[in-house]
């Protein structure tokens, strides 16, 4: 589901700029690079260029195409008013805060923006340069707890508290026990002299026992998602079936094969899963991306059926 970071040389964002070379990872980059080694070509540079003559800060005599000295002068203005790492190099933190990015956009500054909102505990699910509803939730949840506009674009103060100010760290919270759930387990109770041999079996597990009902945190995904090979872990082939009932799971929570119902969505096989479903997290199939998309992120009872 998600796809690995990339490295040096092998940067295209489709932002404003095409490529980035040496400073594409600051917190590996060293910071006495040369500055011409930032940016990978000229025209790279000049759409650099641009942006900071559009905020005033360089002449356009200076945009030439060339990391000049004005270039420099420039970036370590423009990171010094926004308490950016001040360097003079326009590393991921800059060019995403010069970006400004927003709902719709895509590219490897989005994806960059995913990652560190995902290492920070705010999780956008994918992790695939694609700016959509999932990512704008993560995104104005930490932009409220980081005590700045919470608007869902990501401009200087996001990148400013997100990268290298000491971004604040959600905790995961951990599943809750639903009435019904706290309700089985004490029916159970009364039943121990006939199951001891069970529970003995599976008391190493935390699989959720058959009939218990949790709060789960739901989003949805299609068979034709971006490195998906739309064939479950289990080996449902949900391309031979689009409209199939198919969730993915924690099979440590919920265990792979088992029925499940889900509110708002119907009984499903739990026959998936993914990089980001842990622990009261569940990933619906969709027919579509939109109705993916127009699912977004939401609150819902699961019930294990067997």
């Amino acid at each position: 589901m998600f796809k690995a970071r990339k490295t040096k040389g092998n940067i295209a964002y489709s932002l404003g700029f095409t490529a980035l070379a040496a400073g594409f990872a600051l917190m590996t980059a060293p910071m006495t690079a040369d500055a011409s080694e930032v940016l990978e070509n000229n025209e790279d540079v000049e759409q650099l260029q641009e942006k900071l003559n559009d905020r005033g800060l360089l002449d356009d005599a200076d945009v030439t195409g060339e990391y000049n000295a004005a270039t420099t002068d420039a970036v370590t203005t423009y990171q010094e008013e926004h308490n950016l790492l001040t360097d003079g190099l326009a590393g991921v933190q800059t060019l995403g805060a010069l970006s400004n990015l927003t709902l719709e956009d895509e590219g490897d500054l989005v994806e960059e923006l995913q990652s560190e909102l995902q290492a920070n505990g705010y999780d956008p699910t994918y992790v695939d340069g694609k700016f959509g509803p999932l990512t704008e939730d993560a995104l104005v949840e930490f932009q409220s707890d980081a005590g700045i506009a919470a608007d869902g674009i990501a401009g200087p103060d996001t990148f400013s508290n997100l990268m290298y100010n000491g971004a604040p760290t959600k905790e995961t919270e951990p599943v809750t026990e639903t009435e019904e759930t706290a309700s089985a387990e004490t029916e159970s109770t009364s039943e121990e002299s006939t199951t001891n041999n069970t529970e003995n079996e599976t008391s190493g597990g935390t699989e959720a026992p058959e009939g218990a009902t949790m709060t789960m945190e739901a989003t949805a995904y299609t068979a034709e998602c971006e490195g998906c090979s739309g064939i479950t872990a289990t080996g449902i082939n949900l391309l031979n079936d689009r409209n199939a009932n198919v969730v993915a799971v924690d099979p440590n929570v919920i265990p792979l094969g088992s029925t499940v119902y889900v509110e708002g969505y119907g009984e499903a096989i739990a026959g998936d899963t993914g990089g980001a479903i842990n622990g009261n997290k569940i990933d619906l199939h969709m027919a579509t991306t939109e109705e993916a998309l127009n699912f977004g992120r939401q609150s819902v009872e699961v019930t294990v059926l067997d």
